[in-house]
């Protein structure tokens, strides 16, 4: 049974009541990490929670120094050898640290013991990216827009697995998806109208590709349609495996998730009113980095894709245009 929130968070306030002397960490083992060797602690400088993962063989870990969203993870000496040290410098960000702390824990309790470390490494990299990119946790538009990749996400796993790996959106890419040259910008509206929302000068520009599509889903609030975590788990039953999963749950944590955002992953429930997609070209109304100043270094805008009749395509034909090209 790997450790809560609430039992890290009750480990630390234990910890931080016990005698320090001239230790640099007082600490106790967490159960539940699988192989690994996992320590629950305080810096005794600053009593400060910390999370250790013992290196038995340090040479086997890279760099993993960071420091981001009040939270710093480095590779140092503790009483008894080398570990990965993750502390709280935030005192604010409490509860936050103690989810990160027990996703880490439980993540390496689901992996084979020969692969734990790297892929801990990995899932802690995700989370330095979310610290990077999400102060609050998704906005209602953030979430729709989630809401609305993911329904494309699914459709191109149901043809091809290996597809996961075209989603672009968590690592920042230029547009959603991309697969050998094709791209695919998403947009996913609430209610009726077709105006949507281009927040970055490169989100319609085809310079470089083969084609470029926009994909835009109309959506509409109701309590039987589906939440994120419904579609989440649609899109993990289509994959082969435990570590293609993995690869999902660090690309919606990349994304801006978190595990424990309940109203981001349960409280919108939508289902799917219409799907059309765009070829974007020459008469598209759009604006690219080449129509405006250097000094401009970015532009948002909108478009009414009612004023783009001539552009439009059946989404099942572009869909299988897009996953033709996996190998």
């Amino acid at each position: 049974m790997t450790a809560s929130p609430t039992d890290l968070d009750a480990l630390w306030s234990r910890l931080a009541a016990s005698g320090a002397g001239q230790r640099r960490f007082v600490s106790l083992r967490v159960d539940g990490a699988g192989a690994l060797d996992v320590h629950a602690a305080i810096r005794c400088v600053d009593r400060s929670p910390c999370l250790l993962f013992d290196l038995p063989n340090p040479a086997s870990v890279g760099d993993v120094e960071f420091e981001v969203g009040g939270m710093r993870c480095a590779r140092g000496a503790t009483d008894d050898g080398q570990s990965i040290v993750l502390s709280l410098e935030d005192g604010a960000r409490r509860d936050l640290f103690a989810t990160l702390a027990a996703d880490l824990i439980a993540h390496a309790a689901d992996v084979p013991a020969k692969a734990s470390l790297g892929s801990v490494m990995v899932r802690l990299d995700a989370w330095r990216l979310f610290l990077r990119s999400v102060a609050g946790g998704l906005g209602r538009n953030e979430i729709v827009g989630l809401i609305g990749e993911l329904r494309v996400l699914r459709e191109l796993v149901e043809a091809d697995c290996n597809l996961l790996s075209t989603w672009q959106a968590p690592d920042d890419g230029i547009h959603d998806f991309e697969n050998r040259g094709h791209a695919l910008e998403v947009k996913a509206t609430l209610g009726a109208g077709s105006r949507v929302i281009i927040s970055r000068l490169d989100q319609l520009d085809d310079a470089g590709l083969e084609m470029l599509h926009l994909v835009h889903l109309r959506l509409y609030e109701t309590p039987q349609g589906e939440s994120i975590d419904d579609i989440a788990m649609a899109i993990a039953d289509q994959l082969p495996d435990d570590q293609m999963r993995r690869l999902l749950e660090n690309a919606l944590l990349r994304r801006g998730l978190s595990p424990d955002d309940r109203r981001a992953r349960t409280g919108l429930r939508t289902a799917l009113q219409q799907t059309a997609a765009y070829r974007i070209f020459g008469s598209f109304p759009r604006i690219v980095r080449a129509d405006v100043p250097s000094a401009i270094p970015e532009v948002s805008y909108a478009v009414e894709l009612a004023g783009a009749a001539e552009a439009v395509l059946t989404w099942p034909d572009v869909r299988s245009s897009f996953t033709d090209r996996a190998s």
